[in-house]
């Protein structure tokens, strides 16, 4: 999938193509965040939009045909291409609520989202059923037969029948979401930079009920009583998407405990490394978050009394033992947040692992120990007997090792914008691609350059100037 913005925030123009891994690197106050909450926000809302855009036509289609057959080769005869622009374009309407800011913030951003994916949307079958409340009783059953694109709907209560009802047209449209539009938007979790304030106050934060409390408090008995729907117009948060969602996921840790995720049942491995890599693990012992120790007195310690680094992991390894499946975007906002250089060697190698298990990573990053210890994962995929010494010596195992084609790094930077003209050619702030290699990794300059200017200075000290 890739992604296209002009005007966001403090970039002019960017272009990112989500690879298996993704990577943004730059110094602060560049944009970093501004495009993993755009990315983040459109992931997060696509759905939504693709209602408000569908809602008439699929209105229409119900009215023009009573058996309830829709062809989804001939609704999308022309592609979905259309459907990508519309998307983007009504998604940065509303783009300061990812941000919790300003409307007028983005007013001249513009959003341009394609599919690198080739997906022919006869291979999948499909079948779903709305049932009424309680009673457990089939309304209606949505339904598409493998190499099939006939979409059908299968009524068994009278009461759902009504051509215009809210019901019956959002079951539609959510079938189209799943069979035509999902295989190309992938299901999301963002660990953000807040993680590990939200890690030690997630029984304090909860912004729901607080939303709902400065919403009446905003509103007197009398309003609320003429207009009790008001109060939901008025319940926007005050936090981006991401720090909302990153918060309300460490909220519910206890209750997603008792879940298993697809890739710790099916690699439970990674779990292990993980657990190793913190040297302990995370239990909920009597409805309450510990963390233990793996060797020695295996002490436990709740989340006030662990380290930084505890915290700082904390939702993502949950993540992981609860949510993580293949095809998903796992976004993470400066994973070296508290942590050690050892740990964040370990932690590109986790990432790695995940990568090679289908689970496909966003990183934004300023830690050269993250990135040259990807560096190592894509030299050491070389089938060469030095490499092999080297991994053996190192103790690296092969679902580590990367491959340099599904890897993309991005750095912020600015760029002389091209055009035919002969007058002066501005600078625009951007992201350019690195260049990666099999045999010399990423090329990422925005930490060379300051580690060669300090190691110049470190000779200069030593010996008196240049050697």
């Amino acid at each position: 999938m890739k992604f296209t913005f002009e005007k966001l925030g403090l970039l002019d123009y960017v272009e990112v193509e989500l690879a298996d891994l993704t990577l943004i690197c730059g110094e602060n106050n560049t944009g970093k965040t501004y495009v993993t909450y755009a990315i983040y926000g459109f992931l997060r809302s696509w759905r939504k939009i693709l209602h408000y855009i569908m809602e008439d036509d699929v209105i229409n289609l119900l009215q023009e045909d009573g058996n309830f057959r829709f062809d989804l080769n001939q609704i999308f005869s022309e592609g979905i291409d259309t459907y990508f622009n519309r998307l983007g374009s009504l998604y940065v309407n509303g783009l300061y609520r990812a941000f919790a800011t300003d409307e007028s913030s983005f007013k001249d951003t513009k959003c341009y989202i394609s599919s690198t994916k080739e997906f022919d949307i006869t291979e999948i079958g499909y079948q779903k059923q709305v049932k009424a409340g309680s009673s457990g009783k089939v309304l209606a059953t949505i339904s598409k037969e493998k190499n099939s694109s006939i979409l059908e709907i299968l009524v068994a209560d009278l009461d759902f029948l009504d051509h215009r009802s809210v019901g019956l047209t959002n079951f539609v449209i959510d079938a189209i979401a799943d069979i035509v539009f999902a295989p190309h938007f992938p299901d999301y979790h963002i660990s953000s930079a807040e993680r590990t304030g939200a890690a030690i106050f997630r029984n304090e934060l909860d912004i729901a009920r607080s939303r709902m409390l400065d919403a009446l408090n905003q509103m007197d008995s009398k309003e609320l009583r003429k207009n009790p729907l008001k109060i939901l117009r008025t319940m926007d948060t005050g936090y981006p998407w991401p720090v909302e969602d990153n918060v309300d996921f460490v909220r519910q840790l206890e209750e997603l405990e008792k879940r298993t995720g697809v890739i710790a049942e099916t690699h439970s491995e990674i779990l292990d490394y993980f657990d190793e890599m913190l040297g302990g693990s995370y239990k909920v012992i009597k409805r309450k978050l510990v963390f233990q120790e793996k060797s020695g007195s295996r002490q436990k310690f709740s989340m006030n009394e662990s380290s930084s680094c505890i915290r700082a992991l904390l939702d993502v390894y949950f993540y992981l033992r609860c949510k993580a499946k293949p095809g998903d975007l796992f976004i993470i906002d400066e994973p070296e947040l508290n942590l050690h250089p050892k740990t964040q060697r370990s932690f590109a190698r986790l990432v790695a692992r995940l990568v090679n298990v289908g689970v496909k990573v966003f990183i934004t990053t300023h830690s050269d120990y993250i990135i040259k210890e990807f560096n190592t994962l894509i030299m050491l995929n070389q089938e060469t007997e030095h490499t092999k010494k080297v991994k053996e010596q190192h103790k690296y195992v092969s679902p580590e090792l990367l491959k340099h084609n599904r890897i993309r790094l991005y750095m912020t930077t600015k760029e002389l914008r091209t055009g035919n003209g002969r007058g002066r050619r501005p600078r625009v702030r951007t992201l350019k691609p690195a260049k990666i290699s099999p045999s010399h990794g990423i090329e990422a300059t925005t930490f060379d350059e300051t580690i060669d200017l300090m190691n110049d200075i470190q000779n200069e000290l030593m010996f008196g100037g240049d050697i």
